[in-house]
């Protein structure tokens, strides 16, 4: 029996070796990036603050700063997790084989539904971080898609996966339906609005996931 067939992290070599299609009209995209909703007073004052850190050290942030003093904010100030539903994973490593090919990848943040002893289960969204550009490492594009090829294979849901990736204070957002791919307009979170938008975004993918 032939060895599987593994495959880095290289966004064309994806898109080939999985037959995917480039989607510019996805409903599921547009669906999930026109949320909107009302802060209350403690989420507003917080993402105040927020905003006035990243527009004075977005730019020079490691990954661990990244992590800490804005992934984590910006995810409680969304209130994404729901209690035995929806939670937010940090660092969790993800493999499966899909078509002859060995896929896998650490995903810096994922939102599953919830097993005892704080394992996910069914996940939903991926989130990689990175630091100031690309070339510098991995693209952090090529391995949110890794991350939600495995997703797909793992779940056997036919739902679709949603996905994003940070590169400074920079977001993209992205969705997989079967072969589908589409991705969003970078979102910076330097920009007020931009930054309410992203908090909008992650909020929304909660009512997502509870509705199905």
């Amino acid at each position: 029996m032939d060895a599987p067939l593994k495959i880095g992290f290289d966004l064309s070599l994806l898109m080939k070796s999985f037959h995917l299609e480039i989607d510019r009209k996805s409903t599921e995209l547009q669906t999930w990036l026109s949320g909107t909703y009302e802060l209350d007073n403690i989420q507003t004052l917080l993402l105040d603050q927020l905003y006035e850190e990243v527009e004075e050290d977005g730019g020079y942030w490691n990954e661990e700063e990244l992590k800490i003093q804005f992934v984590g904010l910006i995810f409680r100030i969304a209130n994404v997790s729901v209690r035995n539903r929806v939670k937010v994973f940090y660092e969790r490593p993800l493999s499966a084989l899909v078509n002859g090919y060995q896929l896998s990848v650490v995903s810096d943040c994922l939102v599953a539904t919830p097993l005892p002893f704080n394992t996910p289960d069914a996940p939903y969204f991926f989130l990689q971080e990175f630091k100031k550009k690309r070339g510098e490492k991995k693209d952090p594009e090529a391995q949110m898609l890794t991350a939600m090829l495995i997703a797909q294979e793992l779940n056997k849901d036919n739902k679709p996966l949603y996905g994003g990736y940070l590169i400074g204070h920079n977001w993209h957002f992205a969705t997989l339906t079967d072969k589908k791919y589409a991705i969003s307009r970078q979102y910076d979170a330097t920009d007020k609005q931009d930054l309410l938008q992203i908090v909008f975004i992650l909020r929304k993918l909660k009512d997502i996931i509870l509705e199905n």
